[in-house]
């Protein structure tokens, strides 16, 4: 799995606590990536209704309350129409082991990924907002 996610979230983090400008540039230097990276993925994000930005303003704003996106938003905005776990698709179909082995593991993958999705249900970005306060409190 790609970071998009963990990205994804620190990008909304950071935008839900900042006074600054969240632009692509500030945000780029927080990740600790470049802005084309921020970029991308602050369009899914737009994409999924979680950011807005305005035309001819610079920056990032939630469109929801921080209680109200939970992970599992963000993950199917960075991931819309991707599944985390994938069974190779070229199996030699005269192998006993190939010729099944993707019909025994895609339920296994699908409920994995269910539950993976209902883990993040779980916990919003208020939540995730305040663990990371409680992490700082304890340095």
């Amino acid at each position: 799995m790609d970071t998009k996610f963990s990205v994804a979230l620190h990008i909304l983090a950071f935008i839900s606590e900042t006074d600054e400008e969240a632009n692509s540039t500030t945000l780029a230097n927080s990740v600790n990536t470049n802005s084309s990276h921020i970029r991308k993925i602050t369009a899914l994000l737009k994409k999924a209704g979680l950011l807005i930005s305005q035309q001819g303003k610079s920056g990032f704003q939630l469109a929801r309350n921080k209680d109200n996106i939970l992970l599992s938003d963000v993950y199917k905005a960075v991931y819309p129409e991707k599944s985390v776990l994938h069974v190779h698709e070229d199996a030699n179909p005269e192998c006993p082991i190939g010729s099944h082995i993707g019909e025994i593991l895609t339920p296994t993958f699908a409920h994995a990924e269910e539950g993976l999705l209902r883990e993040l249900q779980k916990e919003s970005l208020a939540d995730l907002v305040n663990k990371l306060y409680a992490a700082n409190k304890n340095k």
